[in-house]
């Protein structure tokens, strides 16, 4: 995979931080694990993605959110926290493909509740989620994201360069 400097540097943090975890955790902190990439089509996210969960001989497992929302209230959340449930109980690397689709900000005009409460739902099955797990939200459309999200990530999203929608 050709990368810029700077975007192989993050990769390759990620990556040593996954190799060393346990010495990262017995210092008090924790690895990065929750990784947000951001570009258009065709610029290697879920490559990424796959690059990632092969260098850690983790399985790559994709979520794909056309399945997981539904018309019914309630159903959505419910499979949302079976996804959550998984990435507890088995080590992988989690991408969430599209994810403005289930990421939308929550104050848009046109906004359905249902939706609104996945998103929550989501950002707190992301805050409570401590597994060994690489949770991984890719998008083409950065802007369409809640704010809120940025913050559950633990970094830059991977593809921005110093734009305004890292951590605030």
């Amino acid at each position: 995979m050709a990368l810029d400097p700077p975007l192989h540097s993050r990769i390759k943090r990620v990556l040593l931080e996954q190799t060393q975890r346990d010495k990262i955790r017995h210092h008090g902190f924790a690895p990065m694990r929750k990784l947000l990439l951001i570009g258009p089509p065709g610029t290697g996210k879920t490559m990424t993605a796959a690059v990632l969960a092969g260098e850690t001989a983790l399985p790559l497992l994709t979520i794909q959110l056309d399945a997981l929302i539904t018309k019914y209230m309630g159903e959505t959340a419910a499979k949302l926290r079976m996804v959550f449930d998984a990435i507890e109980q088995t080590r992988g690397v989690y991408l969430f493909d599209e994810f403005d689709a289930l990421g939308g900000r929550r104050a848009e005009r046109n906004d359905v509740g249902e939706i609104r409460r996945v998103l929550n739902s989501f950002l707190q099955f992301l805050e409570r989620d401590e597994s060994d797990s690489l949770v991984i939200a890719a998008t083409n459309h950065p802007e369409l994201l809640d704010r809120a999200l940025f913050r559950r990530f633990d970094a830059m999203p991977i593809g921005c360069k110093g734009s305004d929608l890292g951590r605030q």
